[in-house]
């Protein structure tokens, strides 16, 4: 099966063209502007470099979030204008459920973090074990103050090892409510790629058949919208 892979949850453009087997050709650009300019392009590129075309695709993966509003619905929108355009299935994917993936290997618990501005956290914890990992806390938005009211017991119980994006200015916070982070890891963007396509080739995740397109990015909290303008902020 031919697959297109989207990734835009975190403020970068992720793309790949991939099959059950692995992935083909990918790219990953920083700028999250990139997607409603470059994104359809990058996408003909990568299916041109790897031997294919648009209508050999059977199948869109996509981050479905939790993460940075704009580019989080650009991607989504670049995913549905494709599955329509295509007739083929979407499947959406938890940002934090990717992560988890990329560094799936070991035992025991993993947490994965993403910043949420203002003071959230964007969270989910799993059980590990060889090859794989078990979700055991289900995405949650976690408040980096106080005591942190609403913080999964299974961080104060057990060592974690933790995968994070951008959280590196709660690393005091989470190493206080944490028993012990075995492992403080960054989370590298061109492996997210791989990740959603070993997610959606393990059918974890139902396909959202077109055009009858419902599914909503993961929203976990009110966007920041400011005043003045009225632009909104992340999720």
């Amino acid at each position: 099966m031919l697959r297109l892979i989207i990734d835009t949850a975190l403020g970068y453009m992720g793309i790949g063209v991939a099959t059950d087997a692995g992935v083909l050709a990918s790219a990953v650009v920083a700028s999250p502007v990139t997607i409603t300019t470059l994104g359809a392009k990058t996408v003909d590129f990568l299916l041109r470099a790897s031997g294919h075309d648009r209508k050999e695709l059977l199948e869109v993966a996509v981050s479905a979030g939790p993460g940075t509003f704009t580019s989080l619905r650009a991607g989504i929108s670049l995913a549905k204008g494709i599955g329509m355009g295509l007739d083929v299935p979407i499947v959406p994917v938890s940002t934090l459920d990717a992560m988890a993936d990329t560094v799936r290997q070991g035992d025991g618990y993993l947490a994965a973090a993403i910043d949420g501005k203002n003071d959230n956290i964007y969270l989910a914890v799993y059980g590990l074990r060889p090859g794989a990992a078990e979700k055991v806390v289900p995405d949650t938005l976690i408040k980096a103050v106080g005591a942190a009211a609403g913080c999964p017991k299974v961080l104060r119980q057990h060592p974690v090892r933790l995968i994070g994006f951008g959280v590196e200015r709660y690393k005091g916070f989470l190493t206080g409510i944490c028993t012990r982070i075995e492992t403080w890891d960054r989370l590298e963007p061109d492996r997210m790629i791989g990740s959603l396509n070993r997610i959606a080739s393990q059918r974890l995740y139902s396909a959202v058949p077109c055009p009858a397109v419902t599914f909503a990015p993961v929203y976990l909290r009110l966007p920041d919208v400011n005043k003045k303008n009225g632009r909104p902020g992340l999720l």
